[in-house]
């Protein structure tokens, strides 16, 4: 033990500036993970611990292995005489090399691991982006300006204290370092010196966190000069001064408004801290800082100061003794918080557990063709594109990275948890990532003479192979190429890819390289945006760089992001901008001034007009040429040079949606069938058929679009309904209308030769309270068509024809979908519906107090059961005991048996009204929920319990809502159950524990209803809200993963059919809808025309469902598919 403590004493008394790798091993634990201080562009570095106590910082050095070593070391002694106090001091150097005998490609070498490392001293306190705020926290004006003035000597050291000057050229909070006492030190000064000047410029281009530190001058021409350092020191000024959020806010001030603003902000908070006498000579030093920052962001570099003259200014503002009276000083953290053992162990375990997403790189290379040429298919900022095809003939896209700026264990868990968070973004306008590897493999390469090991990061994403490529090959004038219904086809889906990250996802994705290479076009030529991901994977901010240096990309980006490094959403949407005029006019080009945007518009219009009138085809010229319009006028609004002035993504997509509502079309706008309409005549009966309306859009080559359509009868007063009937058909989907005859005692009070006229339009989404106002909505639609001539209205005439069921014509039967209405309009409103499992019933509950038992073959009541006092809201069947359990308006439950002899027993459970009863699949409890008391409990009956004994005991009591609980539902694995309240919330429970076990909570209306959705590996649950949509939730995660949209009005009903994968919705707009619930894709409406819907079941022996409404109920058949 003494010897080999001799030994590491001895090496440390070696010469100071170099070390050996041995040494470095030692004194870093071998480079461990609790010993990592950060990454950066060049290496990573580690905290060093001497047996004597000393720290340095050493910085490992990777992929160095083109370093010449006499150089190497000769810089390093010429940079380790930099010699001040606010600059980083380099205090050694290690520069060896190590024989391995490897195998490459089936031969065996000798070849050399090479060792560069460079140390530090180390700084306690860490970099300055932990510290950077508003003025409002964090910390005081005097500690903040003693930063400032330090880096700024340090950076007159650099520029004018050598004999050869020093420039940094990354210049940013995360190099500047503070010590215990908040003195800032210039960090990574030298590394372009030791590197060399031209691998700094490449590792410029390469280094993917200095976006917004680089000066307009770099990002258009690649020069360098010392005024590159001072537009990166007045940025990093600014944000000490008004934090990292506010910078976004303020940079694109004019200097005079800025500096106003930002002195007023700063007196605001001197005034509670410093004494009158002193808060003058504080205020100018705040004046005085933010006047030499604005000075440093002039856009001429020759315009800017020089850092003397800078050092200068500063020194005149401490002239004034200015005693130190800060009344208050807030305490703030001045070490580096470390690793704990758990979270060390974490990272391992994490990266030993790979996850399903994650290839070989070897299986990429196998697919690819060892990544050859010929499997080249695109090359961009961030790596090379190739076509990978399996065996099993899947193909998919290969993206190889060429640079990540990270190399450890903490790197690779962000890089993994953040594919795996992108990967779960499915939408039809984004390419979807599939997979990825991240692997790190060493090569021997030949380096003068002498062969070496160098480390190669191999690292890949994976895509969706889309078909026809990117935007860029098909951008051209408006005279040849692609017909204007694809480019819009084009501009619309790119902008609805990019509202989806910009408004729809909880947290926001800018994309940041928003151009035509990026969008990629499937068979259809349906866009989807590629490269949206990069920002993120590899660390906020990190692509930025990337960004600006990709060949063409420069165009893209916006004035205020070249001048000032801002980025904000509407760094997107004048990339947008800039597409949308390529895809109209084929080239970049645009006017500056606004009256040469209105003739610049006239101009390419004029063009477009002309290519449609000879191609059109009957087609609408006029409605088209509006729309070519709009989107001109879109595009220059978002390339405004004022960012506040340019769109929101949402107010583009609904300036879109205007413009399909003026596109006239020969195609038919909805399949409709059957066109002759057959009623089956029944004496005393109501007679109903069904009206399937399907909105082909999706289908066509034109954009999506809602349709509109009214339905007019010939006879109005022959049916159920109050007619005009009308609604809205979204895209893809099918709208299936309820038609329904008044009882007629003959069937010749139906007159053979009646008929419907079918209207339809297409327009844009609309969203109305009810179904009355959507019917409204239609009738004002449709008379503004007559009225004005826009828009084409299409007609369609509809046979009605009435027969006997058995007369009914053969050709009928080809209809996959049958109905059956009862309707009632004596004011019995249908509360409840009720499928009994094994016998052909169905049980329904009424507003005015009473159950009724059906059967649903013949749709006759067999039994009609008066609950005395009170309406019942709500029955269960309890079919293994033959008993039906009901809830009344007063609290009751009450036990009726299927034997007509035996009395029924009732006891009190609530407060309140019963509004939700759940039976367990096996064992004798109950759920009831209330209105009055917002409790659930549970209730139990022995196996031995009959009427004779009383009530049923309670065995517990679930409190936790703060409003009326709406419904509970026991899960299939029958020990939890949910239940919803109108206080907003799902609520999950155990049976055996009266404690919530979760709280779903994400809407501010109450809600009503709620399913488990079981199928696949994970479970989900289905919520109705009062505000018209439904969430479904992932349990296992806890959070929303999906809305439902499109209802007018409270979702009434929820159900899941499991075997089916369907989503059942009921609302109190009088509709029904059917959802893919893999997908969530909107299926089928359907409208009963019975008003609002309150409860829906489904028998299975049958495949129909049974609908409960206002006026009535229905049962359909509806064969899944």
């Amino acid at each position: 033990m003494d010897s080999c403590t001799r030994s590491r004493d001895s090496m440390e008394n070696e010469e100071s500036t170099k070390m050996s790798y041995e040494l470095l091993q030692s004194i870093t634990d071998n480079f461990s993970e609790k010993r990592l201080l950060g990454s950066g562009t060049f290496g990573m570095v580690y905290k060093g611990t001497y047996t004597n106590g000393k720290e340095i910082a050493v910085k490992v050095l990777r992929d160095m292995a083109a370093l010449d070593d006499k150089d190497f070391k000769n810089e390093f002694q010429n940079l380790a005489k930099l010699d001040h106090q606010n600059i980083v001091q380099l205090v050694g150097y290690c520069n060896e090399s190590e024989d391995h005998v490897v195998e490459q490609d089936g031969r065996q070498f000798t070849a050399q691991k090479l060792h560069k490392a460079l140390c530090f001293e180390y700084v306690d306190n860490g970099s300055l982006n932990k510290y950077i705020s508003d003025e409002t926290q964090g910390l005081q004006w005097h500690i903040r300006y003693k930063i400032i003035k330090g880096i700024c000597d340090g950076l007159k050291h650099l520029h004018k204290g050598l004999e050869t000057p020093v420039l940094h050229l990354d210049l940013k909070p995360h190099n500047i370092l503070l010590d215990k006492e908040m003195v800032p030190k210039i960090a990574d000064f030298g590394l372009s010196r030791i590197i060399g000047d031209e691998r700094t410029r490449q590792t410029l281009k390469n280094d993917l966190g200095t976006g917004g530190y680089l000066p307009p001058e770099y990002t258009k021409f690649q020069l360098l000069s010392p005024a590159f350092d001072i537009f990166s020191l007045g940025i990093i000024i600014t944000k000490i001064m008004v934090g990292k959020e506010r910078y976004n806010d303020i940079a694109d001030m004019q200097p005079r408004k800025l500096v106003k603003l930002v002195h007023n902000n700063w007196k605001k908070r001197l005034q509670e801290i410093v004494r009158p006498r002193s808060l003058e000579v504080y205020c100018q030093q705040v004046k005085t800082c933010i006047e030499v920052a604005s000075k440093c962001l002039t856009e001429d570099r020759h315009g800017r100061p020089k850092i003397q003259e800078i050092i200068n200014i500063l020194n005149e503002t401490e002239m004034v003794n200015i005693p130190l009276e800060i009344e208050e000083i807030h305490e703030f953290r001045t070490s580096i918080p470390s690793v704990q053992t758990s979270e060390r162990d974490g990272v391992e375990a994490s990266r030993s557990s790979i996850s399903e997403e994650e290839v070989t790189f070897k299986l990429l290379e196998k697919i690819t063709d060892g990544f050859s040429d010929a499997r080249l298919i695109g090359r961009g900022s961030s790596g090379r594109v190739y076509k990978g095809i399996f065996e099993d003939e899947q193909v998919i896209a290969v993206r190889i990275l060429d640079y990540f700026g990270g190399n450890n264990d903490a790197d690779w868990v962000i890089f993994r948890d953040e594919f795996y968070n992108l990967s779960r973004i499915k939408h039809e306008n984004i390419v979807q990532l599939l997979a990825y590897t991240y692997e790190i493999e060493e090569k021997v390469v030949e380096y003068n003479g002498r062969m070496v090991l160098a480390e190669k990061d191999n690292i890949a994403l994976c895509w969706e192979y889309l078909q026809n490529g990117s935007l860029d090959r098909y951008i051209s004038d408006e005279s040849v190429g692609l017909d204007w219904c694809t480019r819009y086809k084009i501009i619309r889906g790119t902008c609805n890819g990019l509202r989806y990250l910009h408004e729809v996802l909880e947290k926001p994705i800018l994309h940041l390289n928003l151009k035509p290479s990026n969008i990629l076009l499937d068979a259809n030529m349906v866009p989807k945006i590629g490269d949206f991901c990069l920002s993120i994977l590899f660390h906020e901010g990190r692509s930025l760089e990337a960004i600006m240096n990709a060949t063409g990309s420069l165009g893209y980006l916006p004035p205020e992001y070249i001048n000032t490094g801002v980025i904000s959403n509407k760094h997107d949407i004048f990339s947008l901008g800039v597409m949308i005029l390529e895809m109209v006019t084929g080239c970049r080009e645009y006017p500056v001034h606004h009256y040469e945007s209105e003739k610049f518009i006239e101009l390419i219009l004029g063009k477009w007009r002309k290519r449609m009138q000879e191609t059109s085809k009957g087609r609408s010229v006029k409605g088209y040429s509006r729309q070519v319009k709009r989107c001109m006028e879109i595009a220059l609004t978002c390339i405004e040079v004022n960012r506040h002035k340019r769109p929101n993504i949402g107010d583009i997509v609904r300036a879109l949606d205007e413009t399909e509502t003026w596109i006239d079309n020969d195609i038919e706008l909805l399949d409709v069938h059957p066109l002759e309409l057959h009623f089956p005549f029944k004496p005393k009966r109501h007679a109903s058929c069904l009206l399937q309306l399907h909105n082909r859009q999706e289908l066509s080559k034109l954009p999506k679009s809602h349709v509109a359509f009214r339905l007019v009868p010939e006879s109005p007063q022959k049916y159920l309904s109050q007619l005009p009937l009308g609604g809205i058909v979204p895209p893809g989907c099918t709208y299936i209308l309820a038609l329904t005859t008044c009882k007629h005692p003959q069937r010749s009070a139906l007159n053979s030769d009646d008929s419907f006229v079918l209207q339809s339009m297409a327009v844009r989404h609309c969203n109305y309270l009810d179904q009355a106002s959507v019917i409204r909505e239609c009738e004002r639609i449709f008379k503004k068509a007559r009225e004005t001539g826009e828009g084409e209205v299409q007609e369609v005439t509809l046979k009605s024809l009435c027969a006997p069921q058995a007369e009914e014509p053969s050709s009928s039967t080809t209809n996959r979908l049958e109905i059956e209405i009862v309707a009632m309009l004596d004011a019995q409103r249908v509360s409840s519906v009720e499928v009994h499992p094994k016998k052909p019933w169905i049980m329904t509950t009424h507003q005015g107090g009473n159950l009724r038992v059906w059967n649903y073959d013949t749709l006759t009541i067999l039994s009609l059961v008066e609950v005395p006092d009170q309406p019942v809201h709500v029955a269960r069947f309890i079919a293994r005991e033959e008993w039906i359990v009901a809830g009344d308006n007063n609290g009751s439950i009450h036990v009726i048996s299927y034997d007509e002899n035996k009395d029924d027993m009732s006891f009190n459970a609530h407060s309140g009204q019963i509004m939700s009863l759940a039976v367990h699949p096996t064992d004798s409890y109950i759920l009831s929920s209330s209105h009055g008391d917002h409790l659930i409990k549970l209730w139990h009956w022995d196996k031995f319990w009959d009427f004779n004994k009383g009530a049923w005991e309670c065995t517990r009591t679930f409190e936790g809502h703060s409003n009326k609980v709406s419904q509970v539902v026991f899960n299939q694995d029958t020990c939890s159950f949910a239940s919803t309240s109108w206080d907003g919330t799902v609520k999950i429970w155990n049976l055996n524990s009266d404690v919530c076990d979760a709280t779903l909570d994400g809407h501010l209306d109450g809600l009503l209803c709620v399913d488990y959705i079981t199928g696949g590996d994970r479970q989900y649950l289905i919520a109705g809200s009062m505000d018209g949509t439904a969430q479904i939730w992932d349990l296992e995660i806890k959070r929303r993963r999906e809305y439902l949209q499109g209802h007018a009005n409270h979702i009434s009903v929820v159900y899941s059919h499991h075997e089916h994968q369907k989503l059942i919705t009921g609302s109190l707009d009088g509709t029904v809808r059917i959802w893919d619930a893999t997908t969530f894709r909107l299926e089928n409406i359907i409208a009963f025309n019975l008003g609002a819907v309150s409860d829906v079941g489904y028998i299975e022996e049958l495949q129909r469902i049974v609908v409960g409404c206002h006026q009535g109920i229905a049962t359909m058949m509806v064969k899944f598919s």
